[in-house]
């Protein structure tokens, strides 16, 4: 699935991302509730591995189809920093150009066979599995830059919560095209086919 870019206004307020935040958590609650649906009328029970949204970040969860994406965004990354630049500006750069890359870059992902039943219960909604999965890769991919990020020791504090806001901003983005995706569900009968699209791209800010 290809993604095209638009530029991203100011990051959003705080007040604005809680609100988001709370939206998502409802919405992401009736998405529950319909996959218990789902799986009933297919004469389903519950997987051990409830289809759920963590509030938190695993770090120790994420796949290493992710961890092998992120590598290549960080490489690509280096590659474009200008190394003329003092050296707190070429990890700032470094930063700026690993988000670009994790937003821009391909991805081609696959069901793995832990991940069957939840394709399923997808397929059974009229959802495609592997646009919401491709997103949520990005999403993991945008975390372990921010983990990443939160361990730099020679980056300032004050610069570090600038790349921190762009995160939150594209991470926002991303579980906003999420919604898409689920919210078209609620409307649709089950046979209905997946259009497989995600509208609005997003690409970094750069930070003057």
């Amino acid at each position: 699935m290809k993604i095209n870019t638009i530029t991203p206004q100011s990051a959003f307020s705080a007040n604005q991302y809680a609100a988001h935040n709370a939206a998502q958590l409802d919405k992401q609650a009736h998405f529950t509730q319909q996959l218990n649906g789902a799986m009933e009328a297919a004469g389903r029970t519950q997987p051990d591995n409830e289809v759920a949204v963590s509030v938190g970040v695993d770090y120790q969860s994420i796949s290493e189809q992710t961890r092998s994406y992120y590598q290549v965004a960080r490489d690509n990354a280096h590659k474009r920093v200008d190394s003329s630049q003092p050296e707190k500006q070429q990890q700032i750069q470094f930063y700026q150009e690993t988000m670009s890359e994790i937003m821009e870059m391909p991805i081609e992902v696959k069901v793995e066979p832990h991940e069957v039943n939840e394709a399923l219960l997808f397929n059974n909604l009229g959802i495609d599995y592997l646009a919401y999965k491709e997103l949520k890769v990005r999403i993991e991919m945008l975390d372990l830059t921010e983990q990443e990020m939160h361990d730099d020791r020679a980056l300032p504090d004050y610069e570090k919560d600038k790349l921190k806001d762009t995160i939150d901003e594209l991470k926002a983005k991303l579980e906003a095209a999420i919604d898409e995706l689920l919210g078209d569900s609620q409307d649709k009968p089950v046979e209905t086919e997946p259009s497989g699209t995600v509208s609005e791209v997003f690409s970094l800010y750069q930070s003057t």
